[in-house]
């Protein structure tokens, strides 16, 4: 065979051998590539297999999302003696925020905060129904009120026990951020029994759960459940910068605390002052250089920064600078040691503490009083 053929051969060989090779590699003409893509479009969509817990989440939020309503609250401005505001544009102001509802028949938990001074309150079910809503009562200084709708066979939210939360569980905020309506963020419980934690305005929560779950403006008086979708929050409040938004720290106030506060609303009805046990002391920690002047043998205990002239604790002949060691039967280490202790009691209690006081310990007897209107 002369040479030229035998170049034209392996010409036809070689590319053959290239064609087969780029269509062994996937290539499709541009019209088949077209095809091929509105046919995956088209595929039916393969059935995944069942992952144990893969849809507990969802599931919680099926439970509790239908009790958590919208709430829109409206204040007619107040008018001055100016004439100016006479003749001026008259627009009512607007606030938003959350509710949970409780009983079929109507009654609705939320913030204080969320309703406080409103003439009007528009509540907006996750299924679009709209009700008025009219004030039954309130604890200002628990931050809870009680709002009521007339209605009948509305879904509530089952009552978990915040009693039983453990740091790490699954945390799910439902409420109405930003007046977007109903949202659905997931966290975990971040920590529990937060107390005395300053908000806004002087106003101190008693008792918080904090959160990562993402809580936001509106999100106020709005769900915390758990993975069983019980409530076991009631959303408050919100760490922020000073341009605002969530940055994962999130506090509600635990339901085991809010059923209390309600049992007095429900009972007494209006605004509710509930007794609160005080001593009348501010304290801190233990530092190192008070350990030292004090000749403390360590670092546990809770320092007597100053005491309220005529108080329970001043009664009890509690001074400036006292370590307390032990309250009741419970040793001291920390604040928070000693705030859980003081909640726990009520008004009337005598309740013995230790006391570090001149190189030894002593033993006080104090009778817890009242807590007045400010916050000591």
């Amino acid at each position: 065979m002369s040479r030229p053929w035998n170049t034209v051969i392996a010409f036809v060989l070689g590319f053959a051998a290239c064609a087969l090779i780029v269509r062994w590699m996937g290539y499709q003409p541009p019209s088949s590539s077209k095809q091929l893509v509105l046919a995956t479009l088209d595929a039916p969509v393969r059935q995944m297999g069942s992952v144990p817990g893969a849809d507990a989440i969802a599931e919680a939020c099926a439970r509790i999302e239908p009790a958590v309503v919208n709430i829109d609250t409206f204040m007619r401005p107040r008018r001055s003696l100016r004439l100016e505001d006479f003749f001026g544009p008259e627009e009512a102001m607007r606030g938003s925020g959350s509710g949970v509802i409780i009983s079929s028949d109507g009654y609705i938990i939320t913030n204080h905060h969320v309703v406080r001074g409103a003439d009007e309150i528009v509540v907006s079910l996750a299924d679009g129904r709209r009700y008025l809503g009219k004030p039954v009562g309130a604890d200002e200084q628990s931050d809870i009120a009680v709002i009521k709708v007339n209605a009948r066979g509305l879904p509530t939210a089952e009552l978990g026990d915040s009693d039983k939360l453990r740091v790490g569980e699954w945390a799910i905020a439902v409420g109405n951020p930003l007046g977007l309506g109903s949202t659905v963020t997931v966290g975990v419980i971040s920590a529990l029994n937060r107390r005395k934690l300053l908000v806004d305005n002087g106003r101190y929560l008693e008792i918080a759960i904090q959160t990562d779950a993402a809580i936001n403006q509106g999100n106020s008086g709005g769900a915390l459940a758990n993975i069983y979708g019980q409530l076991i929050g009631i959303n408050t409040a919100i760490a922020a910068p000073p341009g605002g938004g969530s940055i994962g720290i999130g506090f509600a106030i635990p339901v085991n605390h809010v059923k209390k506060v309600v049992r007095d609303i429900l009972v007494q009805g209006g605004t509710v002052k509930r007794a609160r046990p005080w001593l009348g002391f501010y304290f801190d920690a233990v530092r190192p250089s008070l350990m030292k002047r004090v000749g403390l043998p360590d670092l546990n205990g809770v320092v007597v920064d100053q005491v309220v002239p005529g108080s329970p604790a001043d009664r009890a002949g509690l001074r400036a600078d006292d370590v307390i060691r032990a309250f009741g039967d419970r040793p001291v280490r920390s604040t928070q040691d000693l705030l859980e202790e003081i909640m726990k009691r009520q008004p009337g209690d005598r309740v013995h503490i230790k006391v570090w006081r001149g190189g030894k310990q002593i033993t006080l007897s104090v009778t817890v009083g009242t807590s007045p209107d400010v916050i000591q």
